[in-house]
């Protein structure tokens, strides 16, 4: 991507580029963050088992020691399973934590073709991305991570060096407790480093990220107007809706008991028979839709009740086909009362 189409962009990715990027495997992923949560995890596991790990292997050099002042051969016994299980379970610890932190980032999805390797990365334009502003950004970052990591190990090295002529004629207790002096605070120092620089490397990724996924005001408007739908779209939509409505309008108004209107914009037709549990909407419409409606009403000598609230109601509470509410009985039961006197009708009778 160009500097100046990189400029152009100016909207915050949509929602649905962000699901297009991640279901394609691209994603803000802060690569350092996984291997800190894997020295953290491993660093974790060690301070946790370093009485037993120590233990065990004073017990394993003890028992080899021995055994070659004896026979001249080291021999096989439980104090080597005891040390691997210890070892496994660091390694388990670390490899659980690097898991977690790859799942937190990329929210459980799982992409082959990000997995399998990519053979073009082996030519000569992954050497010269290397040198565009983003690559440079990539090399001095990861030029200050090795100088952090260094003077740590340097700084610490220092100070035990002069410690390390005195281990070697020390027993195996001293020695493994020196070498633990020296290794537990430096690993302690480079995991906490890491958990900061993957810190930074998380946010400057995610940062990054969101201006590579802007987009132009062309394409939000493109977009925009794919989710909306074309306006030619929109206006056939609507006009078969009206259709098929006026058709459902046409067959159910024969067989309605009342209109109930509002008095010219709203018309809702009502039914009752004794089979029904209480009185149904059996057609509804607005404007065009309501005028239709008052006409069929006409010619086919259903009754015309203006009711202004209780036309509001159903039109917009009740969908056609469906029970009038328990709190519109008593109008709606008043409207049938009228309508039965006056067309000498039974209540719940059928149409003559």
């Amino acid at each position: 991507m160009s500097d100046e189409s990189q400029e152009d962009r100016t909207e915050a990715a949509s929602e649905r580029r962000l699901q297009q990027a991640w279901e394609q495997g691209d994603i803000a992923l802060g690569r350092d963050a996984v291997a800190a949560a894997s020295i953290a995890g491993g660093m974790a596991a060690i301070l946790g088992l370093a009485q037993p790990l120590r233990d065990a292997l004073v017990a394993l050099l003890r028992q080899n020691f021995s055994a070659v002042a004896h026979s001249g051969a080291p021999v096989t016994s439980g104090a080597e399973l005891h040390v691997a299980m210890l070892a496994g379970l660091i390694c388990g610890s670390a490899a659980l934590s690097a898991v977690v932190a790859t799942i937190a980032q990329t929210k459980g999805g799982v992409w082959m073709e990000q997995v399998m390797p990519d053979l073009t990365r082996l030519g000569g334009g992954r050497i010269l991305k290397t040198f565009t502003k983003d690559g440079l950004i990539e090399l001095g970052l990861a030029l200050a991570k090795i100088g952090v990591i260094a003077a740590l190990v340097a700084g610490n090295w220092r100070v035990r060096f002069l410690a390390l002529g005195s281990l070697t004629d020390a027993p195996a207790t001293s020695l493994l407790d020196g070498a633990a002096a020296w290794l537990i605070p430096l690993g302690n120092k480079m995991a906490l480093a890491l958990v900061l620089l993957a810190g930074m490397d998380v946010a400057v990724s995610r940062l990054r990220y969101a201006s590579r996924m802007k987009m132009t005001r062309e394409e939000a408007k493109r977009e925009h107007k794919e989710d909306e739908g074309d306006p030619m779209l929109r206006g056939k939509r609507k006009r078969k809706h009206r259709e098929l409505s006026k058709n459902r309008i046409v067959k159910e108004m024969p067989r309605a008991d009342a209109l109930v209107v509002n008095p010219t914009h709203v018309a809702v037709a009502i039914r009752y028979r004794k089979e029904d549990g209480a009185p149904r909407v059996i057609a509804k419409g607005k404007g065009k839709l309501a005028e239709i409606m008052r006409e069929l009403a006409h010619e086919h000598g259903i009754p015309i009740v203006e009711n202004i609230p209780l036309a509001r109601l159903l039109h917009k509470r009740v969908k056609v086909g469906r029970e009038i509410p328990a709190e519109t009985f008593k109008a709606v039961a008043a409207i049938l009362a009228f309508v039965y006197r006056l067309t000498g009708r039974r209540m719940g009778a059928k149409a003559a």
